[in-house]
């Protein structure tokens, strides 16, 4: 009697606390919803903090209308969550205390990585009468821009707008330091005049009367989509160039000497100048590749290969920014930028590797080092050649890391292949491999280490 009493009262508690569970959530349901401000123009909706944000600081004017929902993105491989206007991405960061955990994307900069374009060579000014200097990037900011940058910004202190200029560091949380001065540029197929910062680029319409004379340009618009995962990645793709040299003034790649990069999992990087091959490692660091110990083969090479190979080998010289999306790479040093996309599958494969010795011998300055990719097949034939790498290693001592570049169609599964090298400095043979190496076919590897012994 007593345990039907008591099964009796469990039943109950339980599908008591059921309904209290079914009533919370129902209620923060209800309270989202209600937390909820959308936008019939484009069907999406703002709450929470970045709502908040979004209607303290601005609103429809400086950000624009939401053109995504709130969704995870990630920067370095750090996750956050952020919301795309048409002119801006807020992100929150609920790591700081606010108003710091609602950030603004920087946009402005993005953009210009996205187009090619390095900021860090754009014209630099002096300071000006009537504008405001900023040494930390060299340019001004005057005008009808001065104007403004001065009367927005992002309440900061909680005191609510201002009339008239908005404290410094209000106006720069919103729009950054300037990455150039004033510039005549195309925008959506008409010219204007417009002046970039970390997060914005401000645009001057004449047209119209002050102060809506100046705009937000729609940044967010053409970027919201950048964080896609792009169709090839930078590891495992084979990129071949599509032109190099001065932003100002590109030069089509030379279609009859393809010139290819190609980034191995192993930090690896080779490649064709369209005359030579090359070789190296690489570390990727953000937005930048930091390449080391690039060395090409040296067979002579004329005329526009000549400069598109000088322009590639230069470009792989220390720390180059890049910036990758959908089948393009770009990457971007000194006011330059080689342009690749993503090639069809590989028409070259590679052996990489490299030379050493045992001996405690340092190299001569003039030494060479010749490494051959021989088909070996035929023991009552002299071995084919199938490539040759030879490399100047000046300075640089053993080991001493090779490429050798081949066409896969010159390659039969049923024969044997092998590298040798050998060391010379002043005509006299230093040190040479004793035996073949067998590469490729038959399960031998593609990267090897070359021991070369003393030549007697």
């Amino acid at each position: 009697m007593f345990d039907i009493v008591r099964r009796a009262l469990r039943w109950r508690v339980l599908l008591a606390a059921l309904l209290l569970a079914g009533f919370a959530v129902s209620e923060a349901q209800a309270q989202e919803q209600a937390d909820e401000r959308c936008f019939p123009e484009t069907g999406y909706c703002i709450s929470g903090r970045i709502r908040t944000f979004w209607e303290q600081n601005g609103g429809l004017a400086v950000f624009g209308l939401p053109i995504s929902p709130q969704r995870e993105e990630s920067f370095e491989g750090e996750p956050f969550q952020a919301q795309w206007f048409e002119r801006a991405r807020l992100e929150l960061h609920p790591e700081n205390q606010p108003p710091y955990d609602v950030q603004l994307g920087r946009l402005g900069a993005l953009q210009l990585l996205q187009e090619g374009r390095d900021w860090f060579v754009f014209p630099r000014s002096e300071p000006r009468e009537e504008c405001l200097f900023f040494p930390e990037t060299g340019h001004n900011v005057c005008g009808a821009f001065l104007r403004a940058w001065q009367a927005n910004g992002i309440d900061l202190d909680g005191s609510g707008p201002v009339a008239g200029a908005q404290p410094y560091a209000e106006s720069l949380a919103l729009f950054g330091l300037p990455l150039s001065d004033a510039m005549t540029e195309t925008v959506e197929g008409q010219e204007y005049t417009v002046q970039w910062f970390e997060r914005a680029r401000l645009e001057l319409h004449p047209e119209n009367q002050p102060p809506y004379d100046v705009l937000l340009g729609r940044l967010g618009a053409a970027l919201v989509g950048y964080n896609e995962a792009p169709t090839a990645t930078l590891i495992g793709t084979l990129w071949r160039l599509e032109s190099f040299g001065p932003d100002s003034a590109p030069v089509e790649a030379v279609a009859a000497s393809p010139a290819t990069i190609d980034f191995g999992s192993d930090s690896r990087v080779s490649g064709m100048t369209g005359c030579n091959g090359f070789g190296g490692s690489y570390r990727v660091e953000g937005d930048e590749i930091v390449f080391e110990s690039i060395i090409s083969t040296l067979r002579a090479c004329d005329g526009p290969v000549n400069q598109q190979e000088r322009e590639v080998l230069r470009a792989l010289q220390g720390r180059v920014r890049y910036a990758l999306s959908a089948n393009q790479l770009r990457l971007l040093y000194d006011g330059s930028t080689l342009t690749f996309v993503a090639s069809q599958p590989p028409t070259a494969a590679t052996v990489t590797g490299t030379v050493t010795y045992r001996e405690r011998i340092a190299l001569p300055p003039d030494a060479r080092v010749q490494v051959l990719l021989l088909d070996i097949s035929r023991q009552d034939a002299p071995a084919t050649q199938i490539a040759e790498a030879l490399i100047e290693p000046g300075a640089q001592q053993v080991p001493i890391p090779f490429t050798l570049t081949y066409d896969p169609r010159q390659i039969n599964e049923r024969n044997t292949y092998a590298v040798r090298a050998t060391i010379e400095a002043g005509g006299q043979l230093l040190f040479t491999t004793t035996e073949a190496v067998l590469v490729i076919t038959q399960g031998h590897p593609t990267t090897v280490e070359l021991v070369l012994q003393r030549a007697s």
